[in-house]
């Protein structure tokens, strides 16, 4: 199946693994990244015709990643919120953890990126895109289909709250390594 002169399994090929990457990062689950990264590609696998070519392919499949991640972090959110409730109402102990609840390892739990998931969507994602993926701040707003300005307030005020988290974090992070302390002089 082609798109815009590249087939899908080249598409895959090429991109799959950069994907995958990005949402690990994301995620922090490896489970999760497998779903998150699989499910990108069945997307475009199954509506080709939805790339217009106004962007580069992985800019157009970090934006699916982007949109399916969002979707679901909400879906986790309202899963927590009704379980949290159910055990309110139940006046016995609680009941074992469920099966769906995602098992983090506990390297990712003691990582920077683990603080950066409690980031709001808008700077977490610029965070990992920039940090993680190591892109350029233009591909970054085009892959948030944003202006320039939001991509670099966004990484600016993302890493000040990283600062903030890491300093009152109890985990064994200290601070944020070298490389994003001095990148914040680059966003200005």
């Amino acid at each position: 199946m082609k798109i815009c002169g590249l087939d899908v399994e080249k598409l895959t090929s090429l991109y799959f693994d950069r994907i995958h990457r990005a949402a690990l990062l994301m995620s922090g689950n490896a489970w999760d990244a497998d779903d998150l990264a699989q499910e990108v590609f069945l997307i475009v696998a199954n509506d080709p015709t939805k790339f217009e070519g106004r962007s580069s392919h992985y800019t157009y499949l970090y934006g699916i990643l982007l949109n399916l991640e969002r979707r679901l972090r909400r879906k986790r959110r309202m899963h927590q919120e009704k379980t949290e409730k159910l055990a309110q109402r139940q006046d016995g102990p609680t009941a074992a953890v469920a099966a769906d609840v995602p098992v983090v390892s506990e390297e990712w739990k003691r990582s920077l990126w683990s603080v950066a998931a409690e980031l709001p969507d808008g700077q977490r994602q610029a965070i990992v895109l920039r940090f993680g993926e190591e892109l350029p701040y233009q591909e970054i707003a085009d892959i948030l289909g944003c202006p320039l300005g939001t991509v670099k307030s966004r990484i600016f005020h993302g890493l000040g709250t990283l600062r903030k988290l890491v300093a009152e974090s109890p985990g064994q992070l200290r601070e944020i390594p070298r490389e994003l302390g001095d990148a914040q002089s680059d966003v200005i």
